[in-house]
Protein backbone atom coordinates (compact mmCIF):
# COMPACT_ATOMS: atom_id res chain seq x y z
CA UNK A 1 0.00 0.00 0.00
CA UNK A 2 1.27 3.47 -0.87
CA UNK A 3 2.11 5.77 2.01
CA UNK A 4 1.05 9.38 1.57
CA UNK A 5 3.67 11.55 3.23
CA UNK A 6 3.11 15.01 4.65
CA UNK A 7 4.85 16.46 1.63
CA UNK A 8 3.80 18.82 -1.14
CA UNK A 9 4.30 17.77 -4.76
CA UNK A 10 5.11 20.41 -7.37
CA UNK A 11 5.06 19.78 -11.11
CA UNK A 12 6.90 22.51 -13.03
CA UNK A 13 5.39 23.16 -16.45
CA UNK A 14 6.84 26.51 -17.37
CA UNK A 15 9.55 25.58 -19.87
CA UNK A 16 9.88 27.08 -23.32
CA UNK A 17 9.93 23.64 -25.02
CA UNK A 18 12.14 24.92 -27.86
CA UNK A 19 13.33 21.47 -28.91
CA UNK A 20 9.80 20.03 -28.85
CA UNK A 21 8.36 22.95 -30.79
CA UNK A 22 5.23 23.11 -28.60
CA UNK A 23 4.17 22.97 -24.97
CA UNK A 24 4.98 19.59 -23.45
CA UNK A 25 2.52 19.39 -20.58
CA UNK A 26 -0.52 18.60 -22.73
CA UNK A 27 1.22 16.31 -25.21
CA UNK A 28 -0.30 12.82 -25.43
CA UNK A 29 1.74 10.03 -23.86
CA UNK A 30 0.44 6.46 -23.60
CA UNK A 31 -3.21 7.49 -23.53
CA UNK A 32 -2.93 10.54 -21.28
CA UNK A 33 -1.19 13.90 -21.31
CA UNK A 34 2.33 14.21 -19.96
CA UNK A 35 1.12 16.26 -16.99
CA UNK A 36 -1.57 13.69 -16.21
CA UNK A 37 1.01 10.92 -16.33
CA UNK A 38 3.46 12.72 -14.05
CA UNK A 39 0.64 13.67 -11.68
CA UNK A 40 -0.42 10.03 -11.55
CA UNK A 41 3.09 9.03 -10.51
CA UNK A 42 3.50 11.50 -7.65
CA UNK A 43 -0.05 12.06 -6.35
CA UNK A 44 -0.25 8.74 -4.44
CA UNK A 45 2.90 9.66 -2.52
CA UNK A 46 2.20 13.22 -1.37
CA UNK A 47 -0.54 15.09 0.46
CA UNK A 48 -1.09 17.85 -2.12
CA UNK A 49 0.04 18.64 -5.66
CA UNK A 50 0.60 21.99 -7.38
CA UNK A 51 1.24 22.82 -11.00
CA UNK A 52 3.72 25.69 -11.22
CA UNK A 53 3.68 27.99 -14.25
CA UNK A 54 4.63 31.46 -15.39
CA UNK A 55 1.90 34.04 -14.67
CA UNK A 56 1.11 34.46 -18.38
CA UNK A 57 0.29 30.72 -18.64
CA UNK A 58 -2.15 30.57 -15.73
CA UNK A 59 -5.37 30.06 -17.70
CA UNK A 60 -3.75 27.50 -20.00
CA UNK A 61 -2.47 25.55 -16.99
CA UNK A 62 -5.81 25.68 -15.19
CA UNK A 63 -7.48 24.20 -18.26
CA UNK A 64 -5.14 21.20 -18.34
CA UNK A 65 -4.72 20.66 -14.58
CA UNK A 66 -5.93 17.29 -13.29
CA UNK A 67 -8.98 17.47 -11.02
CA UNK A 68 -8.19 18.83 -7.58
CA UNK A 69 -4.75 20.15 -8.51
CA UNK A 70 -4.05 23.78 -7.65
CA UNK A 71 -2.19 25.93 -10.16
CA UNK A 72 0.28 28.45 -8.77
CA UNK A 73 2.47 30.96 -10.58
CA UNK A 74 6.02 32.17 -10.25
CA UNK A 75 6.38 35.12 -7.90
CA UNK A 76 9.65 36.21 -9.52
CA UNK A 77 9.55 36.88 -13.26
CA UNK A 78 11.86 35.46 -15.91
CA UNK A 79 14.05 33.36 -13.63
CA UNK A 80 13.24 29.93 -15.02
CA UNK A 81 12.81 26.79 -12.93
CA UNK A 82 14.42 28.32 -9.83
CA UNK A 83 11.47 30.73 -9.69
CA UNK A 84 9.16 27.74 -9.93
CA UNK A 85 10.85 26.09 -6.96
CA UNK A 86 10.60 29.38 -5.06
CA UNK A 87 6.85 29.55 -5.76
CA UNK A 88 6.32 25.94 -4.68
CA UNK A 89 8.25 26.41 -1.44
CA UNK A 90 6.37 29.63 -0.73
CA UNK A 91 2.93 28.06 -1.28
CA UNK A 92 3.51 24.58 0.15
CA UNK A 93 1.40 23.52 3.12
CA UNK A 94 4.02 21.01 4.22
CA UNK A 95 7.69 21.44 5.22
CA UNK A 96 9.10 19.49 2.27
CA UNK A 97 8.36 19.69 -1.45
CA UNK A 98 8.91 17.01 -4.09
CA UNK A 99 9.72 18.93 -7.28
CA UNK A 100 9.45 17.23 -10.66
CA UNK A 101 9.34 18.38 -14.26
CA UNK A 102 6.28 17.69 -16.40
CA UNK A 103 8.39 15.97 -19.05
CA UNK A 104 9.53 12.98 -16.94
CA UNK A 105 6.97 10.31 -17.85
CA UNK A 106 8.73 7.30 -16.32
CA UNK A 107 9.13 8.44 -12.74
CA UNK A 108 9.47 5.26 -10.67
CA UNK A 109 7.51 5.14 -7.41
CA UNK A 110 10.36 3.20 -5.79
CA UNK A 111 12.83 6.02 -6.41
CA UNK A 112 10.35 8.75 -5.47
CA UNK A 113 9.62 6.94 -2.21
CA UNK A 114 13.34 6.60 -1.51
CA UNK A 115 14.01 10.29 -2.09
CA UNK A 116 11.08 11.23 0.13
CA UNK A 117 12.30 8.93 2.89
CA UNK A 118 15.68 10.68 3.02
CA UNK A 119 15.22 13.51 5.50
CA UNK A 120 18.92 13.92 6.21
CA UNK A 121 19.29 17.26 4.41
CA UNK A 122 17.41 20.31 3.13
CA UNK A 123 17.90 19.18 -0.47
CA UNK A 124 17.73 15.55 -1.58
CA UNK A 125 18.85 15.35 -5.20
CA UNK A 126 20.13 12.81 -7.72
CA UNK A 127 23.58 13.43 -9.17
CA UNK A 128 24.91 11.46 -12.13
CA UNK A 129 27.94 11.92 -14.35
CA UNK A 130 25.86 14.59 -16.13
CA UNK A 131 25.49 16.59 -12.91
CA UNK A 132 22.59 17.32 -10.60
CA UNK A 133 18.99 16.47 -11.51
CA UNK A 134 17.38 19.42 -9.68
CA UNK A 135 13.95 18.86 -11.24
CA UNK A 136 13.63 15.48 -9.56
CA UNK A 137 14.45 16.46 -6.01
CA UNK A 138 13.04 17.14 -2.57
CA UNK A 139 13.44 20.63 -1.10
CA UNK A 140 12.75 21.78 2.46
CA UNK A 141 10.92 25.06 2.99
CA UNK A 142 13.95 26.11 5.03
CA UNK A 143 15.71 26.57 1.66
CA UNK A 144 13.60 29.66 0.92
CA UNK A 145 16.07 32.29 2.20
CA UNK A 146 18.90 30.76 0.15
CA UNK A 147 16.66 30.54 -2.93
CA UNK A 148 15.56 34.16 -2.52
CA UNK A 149 19.15 35.33 -2.07
CA UNK A 150 20.15 33.52 -5.26
CA UNK A 151 17.20 34.91 -7.22
CA UNK A 152 18.08 38.42 -6.05
CA UNK A 153 21.48 38.00 -7.67
CA UNK A 154 20.00 37.50 -11.12
CA UNK A 155 19.24 34.51 -13.35
CA UNK A 156 20.79 31.35 -11.97
CA UNK A 157 20.80 27.62 -12.42
CA UNK A 158 19.00 25.81 -9.62
CA UNK A 159 22.12 24.33 -7.95
CA UNK A 160 23.50 27.83 -7.41
CA UNK A 161 21.96 27.88 -3.93
CA UNK A 162 23.06 24.38 -2.91
CA UNK A 163 26.21 25.66 -1.22
CA UNK A 164 24.02 27.64 1.21
CA UNK A 165 22.00 24.62 2.46
CA UNK A 166 22.57 21.01 3.44
CA UNK A 167 22.44 18.59 0.49
CA UNK A 168 22.05 14.83 0.27
CA UNK A 169 23.42 13.78 -3.14
CA UNK A 170 22.21 10.45 -4.49
CA UNK A 171 24.88 9.04 -6.76
CA UNK A 172 24.19 6.73 -9.67
CA UNK A 173 24.87 3.59 -7.67
CA UNK A 174 22.34 4.58 -5.03
CA UNK A 175 19.80 5.60 -7.66
CA UNK A 176 20.12 2.27 -9.47
CA UNK A 177 19.24 0.37 -6.31
CA UNK A 178 15.71 1.78 -6.64
CA UNK A 179 15.54 2.50 -10.37
CA UNK A 180 17.96 0.09 -12.12
CA UNK A 181 17.60 1.62 -15.59
CA UNK A 182 17.37 5.22 -14.33
CA UNK A 183 14.06 5.55 -16.15
CA UNK A 184 13.00 8.31 -13.76
CA UNK A 185 15.66 10.62 -15.17
CA UNK A 186 14.51 10.40 -18.80
CA UNK A 187 13.05 13.61 -20.21
CA UNK A 188 10.79 13.99 -23.22
CA UNK A 189 12.53 16.77 -25.14
CA UNK A 190 11.90 16.08 -28.83
CA UNK A 191 9.01 14.70 -30.89
CA UNK A 192 10.94 11.47 -31.43
CA UNK A 193 10.97 10.90 -27.63
CA UNK A 194 7.20 10.39 -27.65
CA UNK A 195 5.83 6.84 -27.97
CA UNK A 196 4.73 5.91 -31.48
Amino acid sequence: MTTIRKVTGAILIGGESRRMGQDKANLPFAGETLVERVHGRIAPLVAEVFLVVRPDRLQWAEDLAPTGVKVITDRVKARGPLAGIHAALSEATYPRVLVVACDMPDLQPSLLTGLLADDSAEVVVPRTENGFEPLLAVYAKSCLPAVEQTLAGGPSRIPAFYDKVSVSEWNESKLRQLDPDLRSLVNVNRPEDLPK
